[in-house]
């Protein structure tokens, strides 16, 4: 069949999916979304309104019902088409969005088999995919520049949308190991100047905005995800800690321990698809795997972060019939299925409370554990191939050094 056929079904049957579950409500049941659609977004446009007319969507000093928009400042001051996003139908953004992620991401994974096919559909209709897109969260923007960036060639372009990503959600700034995998003609001082034009270029902008910045770093310690919607290496430790009192400092400090050295083993078993040339496919997943390696390991996130997992699989499906590979695949299946059986049991009662004391049911704290268990073997596995591209652009950073 031919690719552009094959793009063109498969993009208009997960849209089609998209629109029943939206019409019906059954996303509801599958994204335990909030009782309205896009809850996220829609402080967007309010906030963008207050701009316009003047007034501080981020302290509310001058207006007070415009309080409320907890993201990066430059969120605003950049955003396009102002008038637009004010006026148009609350749903009509959201909607655009939601086609373009779909058909781009349909579009980068360019499935070749039956295998491929059903890793691509359990991708974009799996709970963590239709939580990020039911809510409309930022991560859906940062997930498509993330994209762009690897695909572009104007360089120039890429670093401010570096600095723009990092200035409306801190994490992103992880996007600027770009520049190590741009070109490999840049020299060795080259990094050094970039480094410092990306991060005095965001420094002077936090500076000149530092009221908004300020207050959206405070506020953004007071907002934690708990045992629900969790996607971190802390998700075992909090379970273990609420089943049996274990200590959490002990019991993280052991994951990190394991995780760290099986990803050091597993790193020395990969030659077989080492190779130094950073196509499309490698970058997205150097660029998205290091991300989600930060967030799992730092941050306890919401697991519509996952969705960053989907950038990981275009060059894994390149090395399909390696055996490491071939595994990895696997566990990607088992992690997608796994989310529904995950996302449905939340549908019950999770926890209850005696004399003002919160316990979980054992039957959630079972179903957290599977998924916790899934989701640390799944970023070893991931983290091993990162490993291994991380020490190749290293290497290839001193070679430059040396010829220099």
């Amino acid at each position: 069949m031919n690719q552009l056929v094959k793009i063109s079904i498969i993009s208009i049957f997960v849209l089609s999916v998209y629109f029943y579950l939206f019409s019906s409500g059954l996303i509801h049941f599958l994204a335990l979304g909030s009782s309205y659609y896009f809850g996220d977004y829609f402080a967007f446009p309010k906030a963008v309104e207050c701009y316009v007319l003047g007034f501080n969507p981020t302290t509310g000093l001058d207006k007070p019902e415009c309080k409320g928009f907890d993201y990066g400042y430059a969120l605003l001051v950049f955003a396009p088409f102002k008038n637009f996003i004010i006026n148009s139908n609350p749903y009509t953004i959201p909607s655009i969005f939601i086609i373009i992620f779909t058909i781009i991401t349909v579009k980068i994974l360019k499935p070749k088999n039956y295998f491929q096919i059903i890793i691509c559909l359990l991708a974009l209709l799996n709970p963590s995919s239709l939580l990020l897109i039911e809510r409309m969260n930022l991560d859906i923007l940062l997930y498509l520049i993330l994209i762009f960036i690897c695909f572009n060639k104007v360089y120039p372009i890429n670093w401010f949308l570096v600095i723009y990503s990092f200035l409306i959600k801190f994490h992103p700034f992880i996007f600027g190991i770009i520049i190590f995998v741009e070109s490999k003609k840049r020299k060795i001082i080259n990094y050094f100047f970039l480094f410092l034009f990306i991060l005095g270029s965001s420094l002077l902008f936090m500076f000149i905005y530092w009221d908004e910045y300020s207050l959206v770093l405070k506020e953004s310690g007071g907002w934690k995800v708990g045992l629900h919607y969790l996607f971190s290496i802390k998700t075992i430790a909090k379970v273990l800690k609420e089943s049996f009192s274990i200590h959490y400092g002990i019991c993280i400090l052991i994951l990190y321990i394991i995780f760290f050295n099986l990803i050091y083993r597993n790193q020395k078993r990969l030659n077989e698809i080492s190779n130094n040339d950073f196509n499309f496919e490698k970058k997205l997943f150097f660029i998205s795997s290091n991300s989600l390696l930060f967030l799992f390991l730092t941050f306890s996130n919401a697991f519509y972060r996952e969705v960053f997992l989907i950038l990981t699989l275009p060059y894994l499906f390149i090395y399909e019939k390696q055996t490491y590979i071939k595994k990895v695949l696997y566990i990607f299946c088992v992690k997608y299925f796994y989310n529904f059986v995950y996302t449905l049991g939340l549908n019950f009662d999770t926890f209850y409370h005696i004399e003002n004391t919160r316990y979980y049911e054992v039957h959630f704290l079972i179903n957290v554990f599977i998924k916790g268990l899934i989701d640390t073997m799944l970023m070893i596995m991931i983290g091993s191939i990162t490993l291994k591209m991380n020490i190749e652009v290293v290497k290839s950073i001193i070679i430059l050094k040396k010829k220099n």
